[in-house]
C-alpha cells in the first residue's frame, strides 16, 4: 500500500513539474491508484473487523431447507426468519451445503461470517428475504472419500484454476496493451526526459505483466492436473516454532513429521493460513497420497477447503 501511493504521489510530482504531456503520470494514476483503491478497501474492511476482535463469534447451524445459493452468492435463514446474505467462493460453498454451519461475527445488519476451519472472514448482510432467483443448495456428503472424489477439495481446485486463468489473461492483455502503446511512439518527442522515462516506464511495466501473466496461466495448468491418489497418509507432526498467524496469504512451516511406518524426517510445507493453522493446533498433516523422497506432495484437509505443499528435506 505504501509503495503504490508512492508512486501515486510520484505522478502527482511530475504533473506539478510540467509533466502534463507526458503519459508517465497517467500511467502511475491508472495501475498504483487501481493498486491503492483496492488496498484502501482492504485496509477499511480490516478496521471493521478489529473492532469486533473482543466479540465472541456465534455459532448459527443451518436448517435443513435454510440454505439457498446463486453463484457465488449465499443466502442462510436466521432463528428469526430473516435471511443471511453473503458471498461464498466454490469450496467454502460446497463445504457449507456439507457442514450446514457458519460462524457469525458482529450484531446488528452488517456481521462477518465464516466457515468451519477457515482462517479469514467474509462481509455478510441481514435481510428480510433471500437473493432472488437463489435454490435450494442440495446436501453435500460429508463422509470420509479419497482426494480424487472429495467434493470440497474438487470445487476449491477448480476455482483456484478459473482465478488463475482470469488473472494470467488480464495481466497478458495488459501487458501487451502497454507493449503496443510503448511501441507506437517512435520519438519521445519535446517532453524531453519526462517523455522518454513514460516510454521506458510503460515497456518495462508491460513486459513485467506480460512474464506475470504468462506464469500465472502456467499455474492454472498445473491446478487443472487431476489427483490420481487414491488415498490419505496422515502424519504427526512437530513444528519448529509456534505458528503466529500474521497474513491470509502463504505461509512456510518447518519441523519434523513422523510417517505411519515410524521414519522420521524434516519437512517443510506452503500452505494457506487455513491448513498451516490447523496443522499447528492439531499436530496432523494430511497428504493426498504417498509422499517420495525428495519430492513434493500436495497437502489438505479431508472436507474442507485448504491445500499445501509438502516436501521431505
Amino acid at each position: 500500500m505504501g509503495l503504490s501511493g508512492a508512486f501515486v504521489l510520484l505522478g502527482v510530482l511530475l504533473m506539478l513539474t510540467g509533466g502534463w504531456e507526458s503519459t508517465l503520470p497517467y500511467f502511475y494514476f491508472g495501475i498504483f491508484g487501481g493498486l491503492l483503491a483496492v488496498w484502501t478497501y482492504v485496509l477499511v474492511l480490516y478496521r471493521r473487523v478489529r473492532s469486533h476482535f473482543e466479540e465472541p463469534y456465534h455459532r448459527l447451524d443451518i436448517a435443513a431447507d435454510g440454505l439457498f445459493t446463486k453463484g457465488s452468492r449465499v443466502s442462510v435463514r436466521l432463528p428469526d426468519g430473516r435471511w443471511l446474505r453473503t458471498r461464498l467462493t466454490d469450496g467454502p460453498r460446497v463445504q457449507l451445503a456439507g457442514q450446514r454451519r457458519l460462524w457469525v461475527l458482529g450484531t446488528g445488519r452488517r456481521v462477518f461470517v465464516r466457515v468451519p476451519g477457515a482462517m479469514w472472514v467474509r462481509t455478510a448482510r441481514i435481510e428480510d428475504a433471500p437473493v432472488a432467483g437463489a435454490v435450494p443448495a442440495e446436501l453435500v456428503s460429508r463422509h470420509p472419500t479419497p482426494p480424487s472424489h472429495d467434493p470440497v477439495i474438487a470445487a476449491h481446485r477448480a476455482f483456484q484454476a478459473r482465478r488463475s486463468a482470469v488473472a494470467g489473461v488480464t495481466f497478458v492483455a495488459l501487458g501487451a496493451a502497454g507493449i503496443a502503446l510503448a511501441s507506437s511512439v517512435a520519438d519521445p518527442g519535446p517532453g524531453g526526459l519526462a517523455d522518454a522515462a513514460a516510454v521506458g516506464g510503460i515497456g518495462g511495466g508491460s513486459a513485467v505483466f506480460v512474464l506475470l501473466g504468462a506464469l500465472t496461466a502456467v499455474g492454472s495448468l498445473r491446478i487443472r492436473r487431476p489427483i490420481t491418489d487414491s488415498g490419505w497418509v496422515e502424519l504427526r507432526v512437530a513444528l519448529d516454532t509456534p505458528f503466529v498467524p500474521r497474513a491470509r496469504t502463504a505461509v512456510r512451516l518447518t519441523g519434523w513429521a513422523l510417517y505411519p511406518d515410524g521414519r522420521q524426517t524434516r519437512f517443510r510445507l506452503t500452505a494457506d493460513i487455513s491448513l498451516a493453522a490447523n496443522v499447528a493446533m492439531t499436530g496432523q498433516l494430511w497428504l493426498l497420497g504417498s509422499p517420495q523422497p525428495g519430492k513434493p506432495v500436495k497437502a489438505g484437509l479431508p472436507g474442507y477447503p485448504c491445500l499445501g505443499s509438502f516436501r521431505p528435506a
